[in-house]
């Protein structure tokens, strides 16, 4: 009896410690440093205005059929190269028609406004399943891709983009010399309430796991407010592809100075969706490795923005009070 129950208690402690080494090796595998050597520029600019032009329509005539007709990139040109081109990449889930108003604010003021749709948004359903084929190649080659166009519209390139947009626009201002501003807002470089050390984690478990499509709002689903274009559901999938170009950033700012010559980087305070101490750190970083070239700017909590500061069919909008302060930020005096 005593020799049995002394081979429980062995199989027993066995499998404790197996379980043990088992959660020891997950976790160091989801927490080993990220490898995304992938995630690297290969510019090829535009030489002239007329070869940037046709670049962007052959990005056009390639969009897919069932596409929102609203939700198409644009181009506002003033039909020749301008002293200044804005680039715009849209937030996930919407759409370039997040950032219309703002583009002919600044198009009006005499720039060339660029704003591309990221793969796999603004569908006419809403419901599709087609964001969960996002990756982040996708999201780094729509970036050079657009600021190669942009070489050629004007003198002078600034990249701005909203949360995964916004990772975009970072990934440029560390990989590309030839961007001249870059302003980051809301970057979706960790996810809001969740401890920034387990982001790595969190981003390889969503690679791992099966895609589902989570509602933004689960009360009132497809009903939500807001603009009609957007989806109103996420794929784990695409946000895990989002959120290996953020850790892609978070990692070089680490190690090397930014090469765009300025940037600005801007966070709203309570942000429900992203967590802002990270995109403290990356300003940081690059502060450190540039200094006088890097600024960061804060919406205060009374306007009561939420994380789409941009759209102006969001509820909550409050673009009155934004926009000036974007657009100083991306026309300097």
């Amino acid at each position: 009896m005593g020799g049995r129950l002394l081979a429980i208690v062995t199989w027993i402690l066995g499998v404790f410690l197996a379980l043990i080494a088992v959660a020891a090796l997950a976790v160091l595998w989801l927490d080993r440093p990220l490898g995304a050597h992938d995630l690297v520029s290969h510019p090829r600019p535009s030489r002239t205005y007329a070869e940037a032009v046709a670049r962007f329509e052959r990005a056009v005539a390639a969009e897919p059929a069932d596409l929102n007709a609203i939700c198409r990139s644009r181009l506002f040109t003033h039909g020749h190269r301008t002293a200044r081109v804005i680039v715009f990449f849209h937030g996930f889930t919407n759409c370039p028609q997040q950032f219309e108003a703002l583009g002919e604010r600044l198009y009006a003021r005499g720039a060339n406004v660029l704003v591309m749709r990221v793969p796999h948004h603004g569908l006419r359903d809403v419901l599709t399943r087609e964001l969960g084929r996002l990756t982040s190649r996708e999201l780094v080659g729509l970036g050079d891709e657009t600021v190669d166009i942009a070489r050629g519209l004007g003198d002078s390139v600034t990249v701005a983009g909203l949360s995964m947009g916004a990772n975009v626009a970072a990934w440029l201002a560390q990989e590309r010399p030839d961007v001249d501003r870059a302003v980051v807002i809301a970057p979706l470089f960790g996810v809001a309430r969740l401890w920034p050390q387990l982001t790595p984690a969190l981003q390889r478990g969503l690679t791992i796991l099966p895609d589902r499509c989570v509602w933004w709002n689960d009360s009132e689903k497809e009903r939500c407010a807001g603009p009609p274009y957007a989806y109103p559901r996420f794929s784990t999938q695409a946000l895990a592809q989002s959120l290996r170009l953020g850790l892609r950033v978070v990692e070089e700012a680490k190690r090397h100075a930014p090469r765009a010559r300025s940037i600005e980087m801007v966070t709203v305070a309570g942000d429900p969706a992203v967590c802002n101490a990270v995109a403290a750190e990356v300003a940081r970083n690059w502060s450190r490795r540039a200094p006088g070239h890097v600024l960061a700017y804060e919406f205060p909590a009374a306007l009561g923005l939420g994380h789409d500061l941009i759209d102006p069919l969001q509820p909550y909008q409050n673009i009155d009070r934004v926009y000036p302060v974007l657009s100083a930020m991306m026309w300097p005096n």
